[in-house]
């Protein structure tokens, strides 16, 4: 399974979350977990879209070689695909 780096940021309330691989690729939730879970469902849904036009997702970048701006923290959104 491939894991892409992402970056959270925002307040209690208010959180989101970016692919620095997938520039355009967004998340929000009002807690980091919805966040994340929206995060999770944005992933795949690129993944989708990519194979519908027939492009791949540019590989994720190794979480070792990812930074996190000050503010942001630097989590790991697993990549989930239904086998069909």
């Amino acid at each position: 399974m491939n894991r892409y780096p992402a970056l959270i940021d925002g307040d209690k309330g208010a959180y989101g979350v970016t692919f620095p691989d997938l520039p355009g690729i967004v998340a929000m939730g009002s807690t980091i977990e919805e966040a994340m879970t929206d995060a999770e469902e944005a992933l795949s849904d690129c993944a989708i879209e990519a194979s519908k036009d027939g492009s791949v997702l540019r590989p994720p970048t190794a979480m070792e070689n990812g930074a996190a701006p000050l503010g942001h923290t630097l989590v790991s959104v697993p990549l989930v695909t239904l086998a069909g």
